[in-house]
């Protein structure tokens, strides 16, 4: 009977770990037809005006998006950073208990631009549990965007859920630009996911800007 237990937890481990694996690779080869579409080069031609940066991120992946689109829009920059250390695997745990229980973290004080003065306004998260990272759920509830344009982006390891969909729904009064999605890829990726960045600033042209091309 023993033997018969120990035996089906041993398959059940190999085809769980067969099932990530497959899965594992099945990303990889999305990222790869997903990114081959950028391997042209892709000038960066777009006036965005005065242009600010908004980000959380624990791993990084979103601070080196971020950081692209400080570098390429010579943007200022701001870090939402939460009061208490989330701390891995208990991560995930926590999280979910906050997006669950809606009791978002508590975000540091730390001096923020006045968003009214840009013209365009990026924010951008990871995405935990199919939608925002509770930290960004915490800045979006205490921030008014005033009718600024907001051009939100997400980075992931595969699926951005509802992440854009909760983010349209929590941004008081922005005017929302349509949003871009990053894959979180190494970098060997470097030039395809620097022209999928220019590619998505050169579509988001404010309107006096395109008058002037036409």
């Amino acid at each position: 009977m023993f033997k018969t237990i120990f035996c089906i937890i041993v398959l059940g481990i190999i085809a769980a770990s067969g099932g990530i694996a497959y899965h594992l690779y099945q990303v990889k080869e999305q990222n790869i037809a997903e990114l081959s579409k950028f391997e042209k080069n892709v000038p960066l031609n777009t006036d965005l005006g005065n242009v600010l940066v908004i980000y959380y991120s624990l791993s990084g992946h979103t601070k080196d998006i971020a950081m692209q689109i400080q570098e390429k829009t010579n943007a200022d920059i701001y870090e939402i950073k939460t009061e208490k250390v989330y701390s891995s695997p208990s991560v995930y745990l926590e999280s979910k208990k906050e997006l669950t229980s809606k009791r978002y973290p508590e975000l540091k004080k730390d001096f923020m631009p006045t968003i009214e003065n840009y013209d365009t306004v990026f924010v951008g998260g990871p995405v935990w549990w199919y939608t925002m990272a509770p930290a960004l759920y915490s800045f979006l509830n205490k921030t008014d965007f005033k009718n600024v344009r907001v051009a939100p982006f997400s980075t992931q390891g595969s699926n951005f859920g509802s992440f854009f969909e909760d983010f349209g729904k929590k941004a008081q009064n922005a005017d929302i630009l349509p949003h871009e999605s990053f894959n979180n890829v190494d970098s060997s990726f470097g030039d395809e996911v620097s022209n999928k960045i220019n590619t998505w600033l050169n579509s988001l042209s404010r309107p006096e800007q395109v008058q002037e091309v036409e």
